[in-house]
């Protein structure tokens, strides 16, 4: 079995499992959903296009199921790996530094050893960044941000 079949089944019983178990929170009606109205319609889109794929794969050429390899050849594995880790990373120095700081600290990081760019363009993208963040989730949205030891 290809791989392209593989991961489309995968993706399709996956789909099906969140959607049975969404069914048995309760859809509710449409205009008061349900604890799992949200999960059974991100099980059922995920299980159809995974019925597509799934179709694609058995209807395309042997050659064809090849593109899988195409898409992940050269793919700089690395990079991936370090943007993880610095999310990870940016998950536990959140609520320690605070909002602004961790944020502040991981865009500079991204922008300059991932993607390299001029320090003042890194600068500059990270606190329009955290600028704009701040006002749509804290002014606008009255979401708290944690502090951190700064009071900042």
């Amino acid at each position: 079995m290809s791989l392209d079949r593989l991961s489309s089944l995968f993706w399709f019983l996956i789909g099906l499992y969140v959607s049975l178990h969404a069914y048995n929170l309760g859809l509710g009606k449409l205009r008061e959903p349900g604890p799992g109205f949200i999960f059974f319609l991100g099980g059922g889109l995920l299980s159809i296009l995974s019925a597509i794929s799934l179709l694609l794969a058995f209807l395309a050429k042997p050659e064809e199921n090849n593109r899988l390899r195409i898409l992940w050849s050269g793919l700089k594995w690395q990079k991936i790996v370090i943007v993880l880790i610095s999310l990870c990373a940016w998950m536990y120095f959140f609520t320690v530094l605070g909002f602004f700081l961790a944020t502040f600290i991981l865009l500079i990081f991204l922008f300059e050893i991932v993607e390299p760019v001029k320090w003042w363009v890194a600068i500059l993208s990270a606190s329009i960044a955290i600028s704009v963040s701040y006002a749509v989730f804290k002014l606008w949205l009255n979401v708290p941000f944690p502090v951190g030891f700064l009071g900042i």
